[in-house]
Protein backbone atom coordinates (compact mmCIF):
# COMPACT_ATOMS: atom_id res chain seq x y z
CA UNK A 1 0.00 0.00 0.00
CA UNK A 2 1.60 3.94 -0.84
CA UNK A 3 1.53 6.35 1.88
CA UNK A 4 0.82 9.49 0.57
CA UNK A 5 2.89 12.37 2.83
CA UNK A 6 2.27 15.68 4.01
CA UNK A 7 4.28 18.16 6.08
CA UNK A 8 3.87 19.40 9.63
CA UNK A 9 5.25 22.83 10.96
CA UNK A 10 4.68 24.32 14.53
CA UNK A 11 5.78 27.28 14.75
CA UNK A 12 6.32 28.59 18.18
CA UNK A 13 7.36 31.63 20.10
CA UNK A 14 10.79 30.30 20.82
CA UNK A 15 11.19 27.20 18.59
CA UNK A 16 9.91 25.41 14.73
CA UNK A 17 9.26 22.52 14.53
CA UNK A 18 9.00 20.19 11.38
CA UNK A 19 8.11 16.63 9.83
CA UNK A 20 6.76 14.70 7.32
CA UNK A 21 4.12 12.58 8.25
CA UNK A 22 2.67 9.47 6.14
CA UNK A 23 -0.91 8.97 5.80
CA UNK A 24 -1.04 6.58 8.50
CA UNK A 25 0.22 8.54 11.14
CA UNK A 26 4.11 7.68 10.87
CA UNK A 27 6.59 10.69 11.84
CA UNK A 28 9.28 10.23 9.24
CA UNK A 29 11.48 13.30 10.00
CA UNK A 30 11.06 15.64 12.76
CA UNK A 31 13.68 18.70 12.63
CA UNK A 32 13.29 21.97 14.91
CA UNK A 33 15.43 25.38 14.38
CA UNK A 34 14.99 28.54 16.72
CA UNK A 35 12.60 30.79 15.84
CA UNK A 36 13.99 34.39 14.78
CA UNK A 37 11.00 36.21 16.54
CA UNK A 38 12.43 39.19 14.65
CA UNK A 39 9.65 39.81 12.10
CA UNK A 40 7.79 38.08 9.76
CA UNK A 41 10.11 38.22 7.15
CA UNK A 42 12.62 36.31 8.97
CA UNK A 43 10.62 33.93 11.01
CA UNK A 44 8.75 32.88 7.03
CA UNK A 45 12.34 32.41 5.77
CA UNK A 46 12.87 30.11 9.10
CA UNK A 47 9.44 27.96 7.92
CA UNK A 48 10.85 27.93 4.83
CA UNK A 49 14.33 26.54 5.59
CA UNK A 50 12.57 23.85 8.29
CA UNK A 51 9.89 22.40 5.54
CA UNK A 52 13.07 21.46 3.05
CA UNK A 53 15.46 20.55 5.74
CA UNK A 54 12.52 17.99 7.20
CA UNK A 55 11.52 16.97 3.20
CA UNK A 56 15.41 16.28 2.87
CA UNK A 57 15.66 14.29 6.14
CA UNK A 58 12.80 11.82 5.27
CA UNK A 59 14.56 10.76 2.40
CA UNK A 60 11.66 11.63 -0.44
CA UNK A 61 11.33 14.38 -3.09
CA UNK A 62 9.41 17.60 -2.48
CA UNK A 63 7.35 16.44 -5.04
CA UNK A 64 5.81 13.92 -2.97
CA UNK A 65 4.90 16.34 -0.69
CA UNK A 66 0.63 16.80 -0.71
CA UNK A 67 0.55 19.79 1.32
CA UNK A 68 1.58 21.57 4.33
CA UNK A 69 -0.19 21.94 7.92
CA UNK A 70 0.82 24.27 10.25
CA UNK A 71 0.10 25.22 13.94
CA UNK A 72 0.86 28.88 14.84
CA UNK A 73 0.43 30.78 18.26
CA UNK A 74 -2.26 32.06 18.31
CA UNK A 75 -5.31 32.49 16.45
CA UNK A 76 -6.02 31.65 12.68
CA UNK A 77 -8.86 33.97 11.35
CA UNK A 78 -11.05 32.50 8.80
CA UNK A 79 -12.58 35.61 7.70
CA UNK A 80 -9.87 37.71 6.48
CA UNK A 81 -7.37 34.50 6.19
CA UNK A 82 -4.64 35.89 8.83
CA UNK A 83 -3.00 34.59 11.25
CA UNK A 84 -2.82 36.60 15.08
CA UNK A 85 0.32 35.67 17.04
CA UNK A 86 0.56 37.96 20.06
CA UNK A 87 4.20 36.39 21.50
CA UNK A 88 5.69 36.95 17.74
CA UNK A 89 6.70 40.77 16.82
CA UNK A 90 4.89 41.61 14.12
CA UNK A 91 2.51 38.56 13.77
CA UNK A 92 -0.88 40.64 13.36
CA UNK A 93 -3.18 39.85 10.15
CA UNK A 94 0.00 37.89 8.51
CA UNK A 95 -1.69 36.31 5.64
CA UNK A 96 0.15 32.85 6.20
CA UNK A 97 -1.72 30.49 3.93
CA UNK A 98 -1.35 32.75 0.61
CA UNK A 99 2.89 33.46 1.49
CA UNK A 100 3.85 29.84 2.38
CA UNK A 101 1.86 28.68 -0.96
CA UNK A 102 3.37 30.95 -2.94
CA UNK A 103 7.22 30.48 -1.48
CA UNK A 104 6.48 26.61 -0.67
CA UNK A 105 4.77 25.64 -4.38
CA UNK A 106 1.92 23.54 -2.38
CA UNK A 107 -1.40 24.06 -0.53
CA UNK A 108 -1.42 25.09 2.99
CA UNK A 109 -3.75 24.79 5.67
CA UNK A 110 -2.89 26.82 9.24
CA UNK A 111 -5.07 26.70 12.38
CA UNK A 112 -4.00 27.38 15.77
CA UNK A 113 -1.25 25.20 17.82
CA UNK A 114 -4.16 24.07 20.66
CA UNK A 115 -6.60 22.82 17.59
CA UNK A 116 -3.69 20.97 15.86
CA UNK A 117 -2.21 19.67 19.35
CA UNK A 118 -5.74 17.97 19.83
CA UNK A 119 -6.18 16.31 16.59
CA UNK A 120 -2.94 14.75 17.24
CA UNK A 121 -3.93 13.34 20.55
CA UNK A 122 -7.30 12.38 18.97
CA UNK A 123 -5.23 10.46 16.11
CA UNK A 124 -1.93 9.38 17.53
CA UNK A 125 -2.16 9.67 20.92
CA UNK A 126 -5.21 8.97 23.57
CA UNK A 127 -7.16 7.80 20.71
CA UNK A 128 -5.24 4.33 19.86
CA UNK A 129 -6.95 2.55 18.03
CA UNK A 130 -10.23 3.61 18.67
CA UNK A 131 -11.69 6.66 17.00
CA UNK A 132 -12.09 9.83 19.71
CA UNK A 133 -14.72 12.09 18.23
CA UNK A 134 -15.27 14.38 21.10
CA UNK A 135 -11.69 15.40 22.45
CA UNK A 136 -10.47 19.02 24.48
CA UNK A 137 -7.12 19.56 24.54
CA UNK A 138 -5.87 21.70 27.46
CA UNK A 139 -2.57 23.30 27.16
CA UNK A 140 -1.40 24.75 30.65
CA UNK A 141 1.99 26.57 30.47
CA UNK A 142 2.85 30.21 30.66
CA UNK A 143 -0.55 30.78 29.38
CA UNK A 144 -4.36 28.67 28.85
CA UNK A 145 -5.86 27.38 25.71
CA UNK A 146 -8.06 24.46 24.42
CA UNK A 147 -8.23 22.93 21.16
CA UNK A 148 -11.56 21.80 20.87
CA UNK A 149 -13.03 18.66 18.69
CA UNK A 150 -16.29 17.76 18.28
CA UNK A 151 -17.71 15.01 16.45
CA UNK A 152 -14.43 14.12 14.90
CA UNK A 153 -14.04 18.19 13.62
CA UNK A 154 -12.23 21.13 14.73
CA UNK A 155 -14.43 23.87 16.53
CA UNK A 156 -12.25 27.36 15.97
CA UNK A 157 -15.03 29.62 16.10
CA UNK A 158 -15.97 32.59 14.15
CA UNK A 159 -12.85 34.26 14.03
CA UNK A 160 -10.92 31.67 15.02
CA UNK A 161 -10.73 32.77 18.94
CA UNK A 162 -13.04 29.34 20.42
CA UNK A 163 -11.12 27.54 22.93
CA UNK A 164 -9.75 30.49 24.80
CA UNK A 165 -10.35 28.76 28.33
CA UNK A 166 -7.72 31.47 30.70
CA UNK A 167 -10.92 33.14 30.05
CA UNK A 168 -13.08 31.02 31.75
CA UNK A 169 -14.69 32.74 35.33
CA UNK A 170 -14.06 30.70 37.93
CA UNK A 171 -14.80 33.01 40.81
CA UNK A 172 -16.68 36.05 41.63
CA UNK A 173 -14.12 37.97 42.97
CA UNK A 174 -12.33 40.41 40.22
CA UNK A 175 -8.95 41.06 39.97
CA UNK A 176 -7.35 43.46 37.60
CA UNK A 177 -5.17 40.72 35.98
CA UNK A 178 -8.37 38.68 35.05
CA UNK A 179 -9.06 42.00 32.24
CA UNK A 180 -5.79 41.56 30.75
CA UNK A 181 -5.40 37.94 30.56
CA UNK A 182 -8.06 35.75 32.05
CA UNK A 183 -9.48 34.57 35.08
CA UNK A 184 -8.51 30.84 35.17
CA UNK A 185 -4.99 31.92 33.24
CA UNK A 186 -4.39 33.92 36.29
CA UNK A 187 -5.50 31.65 38.87
CA UNK A 188 -4.50 28.66 36.94
CA UNK A 189 -1.18 28.79 34.74
CA UNK A 190 2.90 28.81 35.46
CA UNK A 191 3.29 32.14 36.65
CA UNK A 192 0.54 31.70 39.02
CA UNK A 193 2.38 28.76 40.51
CA UNK A 194 5.39 30.89 41.36
CA UNK A 195 3.45 34.00 42.50
CA UNK A 196 1.28 31.33 45.04
CA UNK A 197 4.54 29.85 46.10
CA UNK A 198 5.97 32.78 46.96
CA UNK A 199 3.29 34.48 48.64
CA UNK A 200 2.90 30.99 51.18
CA UNK A 201 6.74 31.59 51.35
CA UNK A 202 6.81 35.44 52.46
CA UNK A 203 6.77 34.32 56.77
CA UNK A 204 9.36 31.62 55.50
CA UNK A 205 12.81 32.47 55.23
CA UNK A 206 13.55 28.50 54.92
CA UNK A 207 12.16 25.87 52.92
CA UNK A 208 12.59 23.23 50.30
CA UNK A 209 11.01 25.70 47.41
CA UNK A 210 13.49 28.58 48.55
CA UNK A 211 16.34 27.25 48.72
CA UNK A 212 16.04 25.29 44.84
CA UNK A 213 15.78 28.53 43.79
CA UNK A 214 18.63 29.79 45.43
CA UNK A 215 20.47 26.49 43.89
CA UNK A 216 18.91 27.74 40.05
CA UNK A 217 19.67 31.64 40.14
CA UNK A 218 17.07 32.75 43.24
CA UNK A 219 13.87 33.11 41.23
CA UNK A 220 10.78 30.35 41.99
CA UNK A 221 9.57 28.98 39.23
CA UNK A 222 6.71 26.59 38.85
CA UNK A 223 9.29 24.09 37.55
CA UNK A 224 10.99 24.69 40.88
CA UNK A 225 7.45 24.43 42.95
CA UNK A 226 6.90 21.06 41.09
CA UNK A 227 10.31 19.76 42.11
CA UNK A 228 9.94 21.08 45.61
CA UNK A 229 6.33 18.74 45.45
CA UNK A 230 7.87 15.52 44.77
CA UNK A 231 10.11 15.95 47.23
CA UNK A 232 7.19 16.01 49.83
CA UNK A 233 7.16 20.07 50.51
CA UNK A 234 4.17 20.65 52.21
CA UNK A 235 3.92 24.14 50.82
CA UNK A 236 4.36 23.15 47.26
CA UNK A 237 2.46 20.33 47.23
CA UNK A 238 -0.64 22.99 48.86
CA UNK A 239 0.46 25.09 45.64
CA UNK A 240 -0.29 22.27 43.42
CA UNK A 241 -3.58 21.45 45.26
CA UNK A 242 -5.19 24.68 44.92
CA UNK A 243 -3.61 24.99 41.15
CA UNK A 244 -5.47 22.15 40.19
CA UNK A 245 -8.60 23.00 41.89
CA UNK A 246 -8.65 25.89 39.71
CA UNK A 247 -8.27 24.24 37.07
CA UNK A 248 -10.77 21.70 38.01
CA UNK A 249 -13.32 24.09 38.18
CA UNK A 250 -12.28 25.31 34.40
CA UNK A 251 -12.33 21.67 33.09
CA UNK A 252 -16.23 21.26 34.81
CA UNK A 253 -17.56 24.06 32.43
CA UNK A 254 -15.96 22.36 29.83
CA UNK A 255 -16.86 19.07 30.10
CA UNK A 256 -20.47 20.42 31.28
CA UNK A 257 -21.12 22.41 27.96
CA UNK A 258 -19.09 20.11 25.76
CA UNK A 259 -19.67 16.47 27.16
CA UNK A 260 -16.25 15.09 25.85
CA UNK A 261 -14.74 11.84 25.82
CA UNK A 262 -11.14 13.04 26.96
CA UNK A 263 -10.21 16.03 28.48
CA UNK A 264 -6.04 16.15 27.95
CA UNK A 265 -3.95 17.79 29.77
CA UNK A 266 -0.87 19.23 28.55
CA UNK A 267 1.77 22.15 28.20
CA UNK A 268 4.79 22.87 30.92
CA UNK A 269 2.79 22.27 33.76
CA UNK A 270 1.37 18.43 32.76
CA UNK A 271 4.50 17.80 34.30
CA UNK A 272 3.46 17.57 37.32
CA UNK A 273 1.37 14.62 36.66
CA UNK A 274 -0.76 13.57 39.29
CA UNK A 275 -0.42 16.41 42.02
CA UNK A 276 -2.22 18.43 39.64
CA UNK A 277 -4.16 16.02 38.16
CA UNK A 278 -5.73 14.83 41.09
CA UNK A 279 -7.36 17.80 42.79
CA UNK A 280 -8.31 18.76 39.21
CA UNK A 281 -10.35 15.51 38.53
CA UNK A 282 -11.58 15.73 42.14
CA UNK A 283 -12.78 19.22 41.33
CA UNK A 284 -14.11 18.90 38.13
CA UNK A 285 -16.52 15.79 39.88
CA UNK A 286 -17.47 18.16 42.17
CA UNK A 287 -18.60 21.42 39.64
CA UNK A 288 -19.65 18.95 36.69
CA UNK A 289 -22.65 17.83 35.14
CA UNK A 290 -22.76 14.53 37.53
CA UNK A 291 -23.20 12.24 33.92
CA UNK A 292 -20.13 13.70 31.46
CA UNK A 293 -18.16 13.80 34.20
CA UNK A 294 -18.79 10.00 35.18
CA UNK A 295 -17.89 9.25 31.61
CA UNK A 296 -15.18 11.17 30.44
CA UNK A 297 -11.40 10.61 31.38
CA UNK A 298 -8.80 13.24 32.06
CA UNK A 299 -5.43 12.27 31.35
CA UNK A 300 -1.77 14.14 30.94
CA UNK A 301 -0.91 13.95 27.22
CA UNK A 302 1.88 11.41 26.14
CA UNK A 303 2.60 13.01 22.75
CA UNK A 304 5.30 15.18 23.64
CA UNK A 305 7.02 17.59 21.24
CA UNK A 306 5.54 15.28 18.63
CA UNK A 307 1.90 16.75 19.05
CA UNK A 308 2.23 19.72 17.09
CA UNK A 309 3.63 17.98 13.45
CA UNK A 310 1.30 14.99 13.99
CA UNK A 311 -1.30 17.95 14.34
CA UNK A 312 -0.66 20.13 11.51
CA UNK A 313 0.21 17.16 9.57
CA UNK A 314 -3.29 15.59 10.21
CA UNK A 315 -5.38 18.89 9.64
CA UNK A 316 -3.60 19.16 6.41
CA UNK A 317 -4.77 15.22 5.26
CA UNK A 318 -8.28 16.34 6.85
CA UNK A 319 -8.64 19.71 4.62
CA UNK A 320 -6.69 17.87 1.61
CA UNK A 321 -9.61 15.31 1.79
CA UNK A 322 -12.37 17.53 2.27
CA UNK A 323 -11.26 19.15 -1.35
CA UNK A 324 -11.37 16.52 -3.52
Amino acid sequence: MSHRFVLGLDLGGTKIAAGVVDSAGRLRSAVRFPTPASGVRRDLAALFDAAHFAVASAGIHWEQIEAVGVGVPGAFDPVTETVWAPNLPGWKRVPLERLLERSLGRPVFVEGDRNVQALAEAWRGVGGKRRIRNLVFLTVGTGIGAGLIVEGRVVSGTRGLAGAAGWMAVTEKWHSDFGRIGCLEALGAGPAVARFAKNALRKKDRGLINRLAAAGGGRVTGEIVTQAARRGDPVARQVLERIGENLGRGVANIISLLNPEVVVLGGGLAGAGELVLKPLRRAARRWGQPLATRHVRVIRSRLGEEAGILGAARYALLQGEEMH
